[in-house]
């Protein structure tokens, strides 16, 4: 993501300024580290299963191998690191617990997802510094989410963005995706500094002062200036995040146990909205909405999509939906009965061709004997007609929607 386009949400160009003048005054607080030890401990891994299958993994294995080492891929000991660590437990502390406490609930998913990509699970934490974990931050360049996806490259890697889905803002989708391009960017320097920075700034920028400068090391780079100031700050702000967020109690965050995501999945073939889907599922809107952040108008698009639901609420919805189809045919039924008054030249072939009906059709369901005998005012009953002021009912033949349990 070029660093034009993928620049931070506000809430981290708040963070940006802040690191300028920030204090380097550690949080008092905060006991003796024991870095080896907090080098081995990623936050969110034991907190509960993960749940939620993301898209399908690419036919072809992934090509990270053994390659999750923390102590050799990433250099947490570099002094613009602990520069960034200060300022966590300082002015940014606060944007700091916030981030932590909001990506709580998704960092187990995140993790197994990145794992499951042959890439490092630490950069699980990749999105305190892209977005402070807000699933709706939105930079001022456009980019969404909190892995912070231009259009472009969300898209290249199978996110689903139009006018009614934006996956970009779907925590497990999103992740795939990001695991996908964070792969081959590493695929491409063999360096996850450099990857970092690719991500920050576009592969084409670091490609190109790694070729003008002849060295493999970010830190070089950063150094001698020929990285945009953003992206020489994103990456020992990752590093950073990374170590405070492994261990937080050994910087002094007390934060209480997150709730693992749970949820049922559907698919739903027509349009709904789902202030409808918590209805028939029983559910607080606010926690189906919560579900299915990348409906941005909060309704089913026309093509179908899968919902989730809250966990449980999956047969409630079913059955709920059965009897608003059967409702459905009832009305069908009803209206499907029209009438009509003979006007004068009328006759039963050219009203009956009128509505789409057969002549026989017409003179059966009305008991006439003898066409000759309409009478100009008469009432004729039109069974199965149509015509274009007929109210729109919903289908009694639509498809049943298809499930599927989230364990």
């Amino acid at each position: 993501m070029r660093a034009a386009a993928h620049a931070c949400v506000s809430i981290l160009g708040v963070v940006v300024v802040g690191l300028a003048g920030c204090s380097t005054v550690r949080y008092q607080d905060a006991p003796k580290l024991d870095r080896q030890a907090a080098a081995r401990r990623v936050i969110g891994l034991s907190h509960g299963p993960v749940l939620g299958p993301g898209p399908e993994p690419s036919k072809a294995p992934p090509r990270v191998e053994n390659k999750t080492a923390i102590e050799s891929q990433f250099e947490t000991a570099h002094p613009r690191v602990q520069h960034f660590l200060d300022a966590y437990q300082a002015d940014l502390r606060p944007f700091m617990r916030r981030s932590l406490e909001r990506g709580g609930r998704y960092l187990p998913q995140i993790a197994s997802i990145l794992a499951e990509e042959g890439i490092p699970q630490e950069l699980a934490y990749l999105p305190i510094v892209e977005s402070g974990f807000r699933i709706d931050a939105v930079s001022h360049a456009g980019a969404v989410g909190p892995w912070q996806f231009i259009r472009g490259t969300g898209r290249r890697y199978g996110l689903r963005i139009d006018g009614y889905v934006d996956e970009r803002r779907d925590p497990e989708k999103a992740t795939r995706a990001a695991a996908r391009y964070l792969r081959d960017l590493y695929d491409m320097f063999d360096d996850w500094h450099l990857s970092l920075a690719a991500y920050n700034t576009g592969e084409a920028n670091v490609a190109r002062v790694r070729s003008r400068l002849q060295t493999d090391s970010f830190w070089e780079m950063s150094d001698r200036g020929h990285l945009p100031v953003e992206t020489r700050e994103f990456v020992p702000r990752f590093l950073a995040a990374m170590e405070i967020a492994r261990a937080p109690e050994d910087y002094g965050f007390d934060l209480a146990p997150a709730a693992a995501l749970r949820y049922d999945q559907i698919r739903i073939d027509r349009v709904m909205s789902l202030k409808t889907v918590a209805k028939l599922s029983r559910s607080r809107l606010s926690d189906v909405t919560d579900l299915n952040p990348a409906l941005r108008r909060g309704v089913v698009p026309p093509q179908g999509y899968v919902v989730r639901l809250p966990k449980g609420t999956r047969r409630t919805f079913e059955l709920a939906y059965a009897r608003m189809q059967t409702a459905a045919a009832v009305v069908v039924s009803a209206v499907s009965r029209l009438t009509h008054r003979v006007r004068r030249g009328e006759t039963p072939s050219s009203i009956a061709q009128t509505y789409g009906v057969s002549v026989t059709t017409l003179m059966r369901a009305n008991r006439i004997r003898n066409p000759r005998a309409l009478q100009v005012g008469q009432m004729l009953s039109i069974p199965g007609g149509k015509r274009s002021e007929r109210p729109e009912v919903v289908a009694s033949s639509a498809r049943r929607p298809r499930s599927r349990t989230v364990n």
